[in-house]
Protein backbone atom coordinates (compact mmCIF):
# COMPACT_ATOMS: atom_id res chain seq x y z
CA UNK A 1 0.00 0.00 0.00
CA UNK A 2 1.40 3.30 -1.02
CA UNK A 3 1.72 5.74 2.07
CA UNK A 4 -0.73 8.28 2.70
CA UNK A 5 -0.87 11.95 1.96
CA UNK A 6 -1.54 14.05 5.02
CA UNK A 7 -4.86 14.65 3.20
CA UNK A 8 -5.76 11.20 3.04
CA UNK A 9 -7.49 9.43 5.85
CA UNK A 10 -6.87 5.29 5.29
CA UNK A 11 -8.46 2.97 6.96
CA UNK A 12 -9.65 -1.05 7.60
CA UNK A 13 -13.00 -1.95 8.25
CA UNK A 14 -14.54 -4.86 8.95
CA UNK A 15 -18.78 -4.95 8.15
CA UNK A 16 -19.24 -5.52 12.65
CA UNK A 17 -23.56 -5.66 12.57
CA UNK A 18 -26.50 -5.11 10.15
CA UNK A 19 -29.01 -1.92 10.43
CA UNK A 20 -32.27 -1.71 8.84
CA UNK A 21 -31.05 0.41 6.34
CA UNK A 22 -27.39 -1.22 5.59
CA UNK A 23 -24.64 -1.97 8.01
CA UNK A 24 -22.19 -1.04 10.56
CA UNK A 25 -18.77 -0.95 9.58
CA UNK A 26 -15.78 -1.12 12.27
CA UNK A 27 -12.22 0.90 12.33
CA UNK A 28 -9.67 2.28 14.25
CA UNK A 29 -8.69 6.47 13.45
CA UNK A 30 -6.17 7.79 15.74
CA UNK A 31 -6.35 4.43 18.33
CA UNK A 32 -10.62 5.06 18.73
CA UNK A 33 -13.15 2.39 17.60
CA UNK A 34 -15.24 3.82 15.07
CA UNK A 35 -18.60 2.83 14.01
CA UNK A 36 -19.03 3.89 10.06
CA UNK A 37 -22.86 3.95 9.20
CA UNK A 38 -22.90 2.28 4.96
CA UNK A 39 -25.79 1.92 3.19
CA UNK A 40 -26.62 2.75 -0.42
CA UNK A 41 -28.98 5.90 -0.09
CA UNK A 42 -26.86 8.14 -2.22
CA UNK A 43 -26.98 10.70 0.09
CA UNK A 44 -23.44 12.18 0.43
CA UNK A 45 -20.72 11.47 3.03
CA UNK A 46 -21.19 12.55 6.31
CA UNK A 47 -17.80 12.89 8.49
CA UNK A 48 -16.58 13.74 12.08
CA UNK A 49 -15.09 17.06 12.49
CA UNK A 50 -11.92 15.47 13.21
CA UNK A 51 -11.73 12.85 10.30
CA UNK A 52 -13.33 16.63 8.17
CA UNK A 53 -10.06 18.70 9.58
CA UNK A 54 -7.23 15.82 8.46
CA UNK A 55 -8.41 15.94 5.07
CA UNK A 56 -8.69 19.10 4.62
CA UNK A 57 -12.73 19.09 3.61
CA UNK A 58 -16.15 20.83 5.11
CA UNK A 59 -19.35 21.14 4.05
CA UNK A 60 -19.94 21.23 0.71
CA UNK A 61 -16.32 20.08 -0.32
CA UNK A 62 -16.04 16.77 -3.18
CA UNK A 63 -14.25 14.15 -1.81
CA UNK A 64 -12.98 10.68 -3.16
CA UNK A 65 -13.76 7.54 -1.13
CA UNK A 66 -11.53 4.81 -2.68
CA UNK A 67 -12.69 1.33 -2.04
CA UNK A 68 -9.98 -1.38 -2.28
CA UNK A 69 -11.98 -5.19 -1.59
CA UNK A 70 -11.03 -8.36 -3.28
CA UNK A 71 -8.10 -6.53 -5.47
CA UNK A 72 -10.72 -4.84 -7.01
CA UNK A 73 -10.07 -0.96 -6.87
CA UNK A 74 -13.68 1.44 -7.17
CA UNK A 75 -13.40 4.98 -6.97
CA UNK A 76 -16.66 7.65 -6.15
CA UNK A 77 -16.16 11.06 -5.70
CA UNK A 78 -18.86 12.79 -3.98
CA UNK A 79 -20.18 15.99 -1.96
CA UNK A 80 -19.66 15.79 1.97
CA UNK A 81 -23.24 16.64 3.12
CA UNK A 82 -22.39 17.34 6.64
CA UNK A 83 -20.49 16.85 9.86
CA UNK A 84 -22.09 14.84 12.58
CA UNK A 85 -20.60 12.60 15.46
CA UNK A 86 -20.45 9.24 13.20
CA UNK A 87 -19.35 9.08 9.91
CA UNK A 88 -22.03 7.60 7.62
CA UNK A 89 -21.29 7.01 3.39
CA UNK A 90 -24.57 6.73 1.81
CA UNK A 91 -23.10 5.88 -1.66
CA UNK A 92 -23.78 3.05 -3.45
CA UNK A 93 -20.88 1.91 -4.86
CA UNK A 94 -18.89 2.09 -1.56
CA UNK A 95 -21.40 0.14 -0.21
CA UNK A 96 -21.79 -2.44 -2.11
CA UNK A 97 -17.80 -2.47 -2.67
CA UNK A 98 -17.65 -2.90 1.37
CA UNK A 99 -20.63 -5.13 1.91
CA UNK A 100 -19.26 -8.08 -0.97
CA UNK A 101 -16.61 -8.38 0.70
CA UNK A 102 -17.62 -8.22 4.68
CA UNK A 103 -14.87 -5.49 4.58
CA UNK A 104 -11.95 -3.63 2.81
CA UNK A 105 -9.63 -0.66 2.98
CA UNK A 106 -11.21 2.60 2.58
CA UNK A 107 -9.26 6.30 1.76
CA UNK A 108 -11.20 9.06 2.06
CA UNK A 109 -9.41 12.41 0.65
CA UNK A 110 -10.09 15.45 -1.52
CA UNK A 111 -9.40 15.42 -5.42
Amino acid sequence: MSKPSSRELVFAVDVSSFTKDGFLGSTSVGGKRVEIEFDDKEQGVFLTKEIAERIGARKGSRVEVIVDAEDRLQVTETLVEGIRTAPRLSNAKVYYGVGRSGGAVIRIRKP
